[in-house]
């Protein structure tokens, strides 16, 4: 009877093991899946940010960048193909990968060096800005990215706006760091887009639907879009005390309807507060909690400030641009349609402004609304007890899996390292700072030493590598430089990028 039973077990231990192993092989195909589709996830947010920089470059800064210019650039950006960069640096590849890998994991080293690179005027600093954004922190597509980010914007609060003579005209402005990454961050969030669709896309559809006439307000500007024959059949004589009649019952006109209409985006924000992104609500949190202990602040001025980042850098780009955030995909914006969105989004920042700040041509229509309907959002914003650490997304579809790699240009590559160069070399970081900085840049290459053979490269010999096939002997927390190239108009672009090799995660766990 012994005998039988040990044939019985050594069969069901070999089946067992035989399992065992075919759910390992199974385990390791899902993660090299994982790991492939991670990367296509990578590159395809990296372009897409670079594509929308690129589009905003255009649209914002006209004058700095033509329409040839930003079409060219958008067709080497959809022609990028990604090569690792080690086979170009060589040795130097571990050096800049040590460097990002340790500032990465250092955000209040990051917000120092970008508040520093700012009062030293240094001419890349807004480059090195979105750099830091789309390369460093990866779009924030990884919950550890975003993480990182939403403290190097805290102390953003601290160490820019906190020590500004000015902060709300600072963030007003918009090109300070803290709005260009606030910006950038409210853009790429899933949580911040539902909640524009949720709140916007309604009142805007109304507006579409009764877009007839320009809403204008001011006096001047009402009969510049008729023709002298119009203005006459429909104002009388200009200069007559008809003339000015009607053209005050046409103001008046348009300020009830646009008051009607500013009433129901508010009515919409208030309706969805309740899906408001829990990330920049700490942000906003953070920044009302810092500034309120600025002596030189009073508290209504920090309270405007914090609904002034929220409608300028937040809700009213997507007013004024819904089908950029997607809030409506099938409703053509004629020109009548644009500028009432403006006049709406131009409302609602003077509503969050303090009395007396606003526009003295918009008294008549902001008296007609209740001076508290702004507020009342900003109150459901900053309220609760302000936590320290960063909040995490409640469902996070990504957990358990690290980020591998990190996109940078070369040119990008030589801005940054040349930027910590010469805010090394200035006096506003800290003692402790610069010390940090000296030993991170200790072994890193000057600018004019970075080898690269990268304009020998052509579509035909250059091999396709992705992060899964970088050497096992770099199993480290370093960011392993790559290099990934442009072709257009047969030309070669020479990019680079870098991989960010992280300890092993549990995705990894059968390699």
């Amino acid at each position: 009877m012994v005998k039988p039973d040990i044939h019985t077990l050594a069969h069901h231990l070999k089946q067992e093991r035989l399992y065992v192993a075919s759910e390992k092989q199974l385990i390791q195909r899902l993660n090299g899946d994982v790991l492939k589709t991670a990367e296509r996830l990578y590159r395809a947010a990296w372009i897409t940010k670079q594509q929308r920089i690129n589009l905003d470059r255009l649209i914002l800064t006209s004058a700095e960048a033509s329409p040839a210019e930003c079409c060219q650039h958008a067709k080497v950006l959809e022609d990028t193909q990604f090569l690792d960069g080690y086979k170009t640096l060589g040795f130097q590849e571990s050096i800049y990968g040590e460097f990002l890998g340790r500032v990465r994991e250092n955000p209040r080293l990051v917000a120092s060096c970008l508040v520093a690179g700012e009062r030293l005027n240094q001419e890349h600093t807004q480059g090195v800005i979105y750099t830091v954004f789309t390369s460093l922190y990866g779009n924030c597509i990884m919950q550890e990215d975003e993480s990182y980010l939403l403290q190097v914007l805290r102390y953003l609060v601290e160490f820019e706006l906190k020590e500004s003579d000015n902060p709300r005209r600072l963030l007003r402005r918009g090109t300070c760091a803290f709005s260009i990454l606030f910006k950038l961050f409210s853009e790429g969030l899933y949580s911040a887009k539902l909640f524009l669709t949720a709140t916007l896309h309604e009142p805007i559809m109304q507006l579409l639907v009764e877009d007839e006439d320009h809403l204008e307000t001011d006096p001047s500007k009402v009969t510049e879009r008729f023709t002298p024959a119009q203005q006459e059949r429909l104002f009388g004589e200009k200069g007559s005390e008809g003339y000015r009649q009607k053209v005050a019952a046409a103001v008046e006109a348009n300020e009830a309807k646009l008051v009607t209409l500013v009433n129901k985006f508010i009515g919409y924000l208030k309706q969805n507060t309740y899906c408001f992104p829990h990330n920049l609500r700490w942000i906003v949190s953070q920044m009302y909690k810092t500034l309120s202990c600025v002596e030189r602040l009073e508290v209504g001025e920090v309270r405007t400030m914090c609904t002034d980042l929220l409608l300028t850098c937040f809700i009213c780009p997507a007013i004024v641009n819904p089908e950029q955030y997607g809030i409506i995909s099938d409703a053509p914006i004629n020109e009548v349609a644009r500028f009432n969105l403006m006049q709406v989004g131009q409302l609602l920042q003077q509503l969050a402004m303090a009395n007396g700040d606003g526009d003295p041509r918009r008294k008549n229509s902001l008296a007609k609304f209740d001076k508290s309907c702004v507020a009342a959002f900003l109150d459901v914003v900053i309220g609760g007890r302000a936590v320290e650490t960063p909040p995490m997304s409640s469902i996070n579809l990504l957990e358990g899996l690290s980020r591998t790699v990190a996109y940078m240009t070369h040119s990008q590559l030589l801005c940054l390292v040349d930027f910590v160069r010469s805010v090394m070399a200035g006096d506003h970081l800290r003692e402790e700072e610069h010390i940090l900085l000296e030993t991170l840049m200790a072994n890193v290459p000057q600018s004019g030493t970075v080898k690269s053979n990268s304009l020998e490269l052509t579509p035909s010999n250059t091999p396709q590598l992705s992060p899964t096939t970088t050497p096992a002997n770099k199993k480290n927390r370093n960011l392993d430089f790559k290099l990934f190239y442009t072709v257009a108009n047969k030309n070669i672009y020479p990019v680079y990028y870098f991989t960010l090799n992280l300890l092993p995660s549990s995705f990894a766990a059968y390699e």
